[in-house]
């Protein structure tokens, strides 16, 4: 690639993090102000009912409830939840007087897609040279662009699969935006597709040319099958659920939704590389039409928001119970939630839910031998808040543009700290290119795998006891014991599954 070509993709994202450097102490007062906005919409509710009560006749109560607009859209016994729609804003003081309503609170839309870096290669769909044979001896080699994949070695993936475990017989969910159903690493481990995005199909057809989501399934089970890259959990079948618009919003009753149909079709991991911050203060929504101020609605912290949570929670609780183990991105913005009283990142906080902060190399593309346990600079942390540490990339300010060689591939030094997999498309040509993407959007997966080679070696294996082998089997970096930036430790594979 030459230095003018390497300038000019460069350039724009070198200013992008001179840029969020610059902001970041602007970003922390203002950013509440800016996350909840949304397009122009009838706004929805969720009505959240007493434990244990029929949601038939509550139901049938909103209907008579004379809003204007009123759509019943759905209701889910399991979880005691019920979805409404109306522009009205005198519809909660009206629901929360029904029998058996504990609350009603506004369904925050908010856009939900962790900032994420990437960086499309011109690496497109190859084969091995080396024989299928040879998988046996060389399990980390045999997919020709699994040597840019250092989360690989990170998570001691290869000793999993030299004990014979890839994932066989696990399922995963995989909550996110649109995903390319045809790109070759992942499809044949695709089972199931659903989209709870009103208006939008599952495929992805965003203007980036990036699918986050598909990114994030190539990490957990791209194929071994001596082509492009290899997934941590390579024999994993796959669960892809749109709960976000390929522009990155979307509602907290998606995720809920989403939750809900994972479990009930089979998951044994769901994986959330999603998140926004809930603050933890009262303010306006005014439903997309700031110059109407008729259809506002004040959201107050300790009846909406708490409540919002509440029904987070009930879904996450919900899939814990039924055995499936919920695993969320912590977030992006360097936050200390061990400090931090303005807001928290869900669904990494909600109950049940392992949440994976981020690390990764600095100059992993001059040496391959550098160490891969750096907090990531932009990773969220807290002792309280982290469960796991996980592969996720990292770069420094200012960024190394050193231009260095990697097996034949050359490209900026700090794009090699990235982490590297499929997920880019151009629909134009429908050709499929790999890339690298950094975040704890790409941390989160390598953790699920990791989990779905625990389900892959015992069935019947539930969230509590993944949780008790995780904290048995990970690598304990950072401060002694649990810490801020690592939590119970890196999930560790190759110990997990010796268990």
């Amino acid at each position: 690639m030459s230095t003018n070509r390497l300038l000019r993709y460069a350039l724009p994202l070198m200013m992008l993090f001179i840029v969020t450097a610059c902001q970041k102490d602007q970003k922390l007062i203002n950013v509440r102000n800016t996350a909840l906005t949304r397009t122009q919409q009838d706004r929805q509710f969720l009505i959240i009912a007493k434990e244990g009560v029929k949601l038939d006749a509550i139901s049938e109560s909103l209907t008579k409830l004379g809003v204007k607009k009123f759509k019943l859209k759905e209701a889910i016994q399991e979880l005691g939840l019920i979805r409404v729609q109306t522009p009205d804003p005198s519809f909660p003081d009206k629901a929360r007087k029904i029998a058996d309503v504990e609350s009603v609170v506004v369904d925050v839309v908010m856009n939900f897609r962790l900032p994420t870096k990437t960086f499309r290669s011109d690496l497109t769909y190859k084969r091995s040279t080396q024989s299928a044979n040879a998988k046996a001896s060389a399990v980390a080699v045999s997919n020709p662009y699994s040597f840019l994949q250092w989360g690989l070695k990170s998570v001691k993936a290869p000793a999993a699969w030299q004990k014979g475990y890839k994932g066989n017989g696990a399922k995963v969910a995989v909550l996110d935006g649109g995903f390319l159903l045809n790109e070759p690493d992942i499809a044949p481990n695709i089972i199931l597709t659903h989209s709870f995005v009103e208006g939008e199909e599952v495929q992805y057809h965003g203007a980036s040319g990036f699918s986050h989501g598909s990114h994030v399934a190539g990490t957990i089970a791209a194929l071994d099958d001596a082509y492009g890259v290899v997934g941590v959990a390579p024999a994993a079948k796959l669960i892809l659920v749109k709960v976000l618009g390929d522009a990155g919003s979307g509602s907290f009753s998606s995720i809920i939704d989403g939750i809900f149909y994972a479990v009930n079709h089979g998951a044994n991991v769901i994986n959330m590389s999603l998140g926004g911050e809930l603050p933890r203060k009262t303010y306006t929504d005014d439903n997309g039409t700031p110059d109407d101020p008729s259809d506002d609605y004040v959201v107050e912290y300790n009846k909406d928001v708490k409540d919002l949570i509440k029904a987070i929670n009930r879904a996450t609780l919900w899939a814990t119970l039924n055995g499936t183990t919920v695993v969320a991105a912590a977030g992006n913005d360097g936050y200390n939630y061990d400090q931090e009283k303005r807001f928290i990142t869900y669904p990494a906080a909600a109950l049940g839910v392992l949440s994976i902060s981020s690390n990764g190399p600095l100059g992993w593309g001059i040496n391959q031998d550098t160490t891969l346990y750096v907090p990531s600079i932009f990773t969220n942390y807290g002792k309280a808040f982290i469960s796991y540490g996980a592969p996720g990339g990292n770069y420094a300010i200012p960024i190394n543009t050193t231009v260095v060689n990697v097996g034949g591939i050359v490209n900026y030094e700090y794009v090699f700290d990235f982490v590297f997999n499929i997920g880019y498309w151009d629909e134009a040509t429908d050709t499929y290119y790999y890339g690298w993407a950094a975040g704890t959007s790409m941390a989160a997966p390598h953790a699920s795998a990791v989990i779905a080679l625990l389900y892959g070696k015992y069935p019947k294996i539930n969230p509590l006891l993944v949780d008790l082998i995780l904290r048995q089997s990970s690598t304990d970096y950072g401060a002694h014991g649990k810490d801020a930036y690592f939590g119970n430790g890196e999930v560790n594979a190759g110990k997990a599954v010796g268990f």
